[in-house]
């Protein structure tokens, strides 16, 4: 518990009184001038550090918030004394609330995280005690001793398996990753249903990326699982939905595009009362996309896998009045061909008859495409259907200005002045509107973190751990404190490796 050293009155003769043994005087002189002072952040912080000092933990940690709220740049020490109040009395759940604002601060230690870990163990908060273990070996990667507790936990915690029939996990990394961390986590691709069913028996949350036939299948198999089904955008335009017993999946989530759920109810018009519709947009890591502050230019970026879809025909069109406007402005692809050639030998054909051939480069498949973005200024895109376009949002990321031509669904996320209609309105979004990098990161960073994402994905997992699948012979649920903890010996997979394809 930390009492400031600031050399305002009030604050100085606390001190003094505290450090001569009146610890009652020194809060009462802080109380007095708090009367007056109200809003003063050190006073706050220092009767906060009395008061837990006191045992009056609820008091203190009223004054310690208003602290760090009136102090905010300088709201380290109210914080971390804010964290130690509450695991005094036993609720170490709210310390660890605070420990991203810590981390961002540059408070959080190890040992508190580890101290609120037992806490939580001690108290049979699996989820709780997991999550300051992650955070303690984010600071500190080499405990070793802590592995045994860390991965029994996680044993001990439901078991998860993501199935995916169509190979396409483009969206799912990140989700993995981050639950993978947390829960005993398998992957498992595939069309065989006898298979399917046994990866079903053995897990109690079965998460399917894309609702395809592999989830009518599971929709029809007697339920051993709590079952979530992902559905971007496609799938809704494809029969499949309308087969699947939805009376037998816990959860469907959707992206967030109006258009996308509209179209699920035209099919499916009883669709809510069967199962739980969840939209949970998709979010982008700050952290690989990261800003930069560039200055306007002319080099316009298409992240996409190219089709038919994604309409580069009229993109090409539109570059091209652009062009004629300005010869300098270069357009970029990114990204394979995804049919037979046609479409390909179409807009190479078309560049060369529109001039273009110097102006417009196809740069392929990018394993990175946040550096293919560093010399980039736009982010355009012409494609006529989208749920919820993950390259447009990590472009704003890096600081591209989003020129978007309109799609069903657009205004859901997208405000008015990164839209376009004609290859007019193209060109002046480009030439003429206002260039603002930080606008654009500020944007995505507010509205659509990869954090926002996975919090909403983990309160799923978290509310179905709660609520199991009674298993035939369940596994014990006991909730040993932490030092039976680290005394079993560990047979879990390490983060991240238990993977099967």
């Amino acid at each position: 518990m930390t009492i400031s050293t600031s050399s305002s009155a009030a604050c100085e003769q606390a001190r003094l009184l505290y450090e001569a043994g009146h610890p009652d005087q020194a809060l009462a002189a802080l109380q007095e001038h708090l009367r007056r002072e109200p809003q003063d952040g050190l006073a706050l912080n220092d009767a906060g550090a009395l008061l837990y000092a006191a045992g009056r933990f609820d008091e203190a940690a009223d004054l310690l918030k208003r602290a760090a709220a009136c102090l905010t740049e300088d709201r380290g020490q109210p914080l971390w004394n804010l964290a130690e109040v509450y695991l005094a009395p036993g609720r170490p759940a709210e310390t660890l609330a605070q420990f991203d604002e810590m981390a961002r601060a540059g408070l959080l230690t190890t040992e508190l995280a580890n101290r609120t870990a037992a806490a939580l163990l001690d108290r049979g908060d699996l989820a709780g005690g997991i999550e300051a273990l992650i955070h303690s070996f984010r600071l500190s990667p080499r405990q070793q001793a802590l592995l045994p507790m860390y991965e029994k936990v996680r044993g001990m915690r439901p078991k998860v398996a993501f199935l995916c029939e169509t190979g396409d996990l483009k969206f799912i990394n990140e989700i993995y990753a981050f639950t993978a961390a947390r829960f005993e986590t398998r992957f498992w691709q595939g069309q065989s249903p006898e298979e399917m069913q046994r990866v079903l028996q053995g897990c109690d949350i079965a998460w399917f990326e894309w609702c395809t036939e592999l989830v009518v299948q599971a929709s029809r198999l007697p339920k051993t699982c709590r079952c979530i089904v992902r559905l971007h955008r496609y799938e809704a335009f494809r029969p499949w939905p309308e087969k699947v017993r939805w009376e037998n999946i816990d959860a469907l989530v959707t992206v967030g595009n109006s258009v996308v759920h509209e179209r699920l109810l035209q099919k499916i018009p009883d669709l809510a009362s069967r199962t739980r519709v969840v939209p949970i947009p998709n979010g982008v890591d700050l952290d690989r996309f990261a800003f930069t502050s560039r200055p306007r230019g002319k080099n316009l970026a298409c992240v996409a896998r190219l089709h038919i879809l994604k309409n580069p025909m009229l993109l090409l069109q539109a570059f091209q009045k652009l062009h004629a406007a300005d010869p300098e402005f270069r357009l970029f692809f990114a990204g394979n061909f995804q049919d037979d050639g046609v479409l390909e030998n179409y807009l190479h054909y078309a560049a060369e008859e529109m001039g273009l051939t110097e102006a417009v480069r196809f740069d392929g498949w990018q394993e990175d495409v946040a550096a293919w973005l560093d010399d980039k200024h736009y982010l355009v895109s012409a494609s006529i259907v989208e749920g919820h376009p993950v390259n447009i949002l990590e472009g704003m990321a890096r600081g591209l200005k989003p020129v978007v031509h309109i799609f069903p669904g657009c205004r859901d996320f997208l405000p008015p002045q990164y839209l376009w209609r004609t290859a007019d309105e193209f060109c002046a979004r480009i030439l003429a509107d206002p260039y603002r990098p930080e606008e654009y990161r500020d944007f995505v960073a507010e509205r659509f973190p990869l954090k926002a994402q996975l919090d909403r994905v983990n309160s799923l997992f978290l509310e179905f751990e709660k609520n199991p699948v009674a298993k035939t012979a369940p596994a014990a649920t006991g909730r040993p404190a932490v030092e039976a903890l680290l005394s079993v010996p560990s047979t879990s997979a390490a983060p991240g490796t238990a993977v099967e394809r």
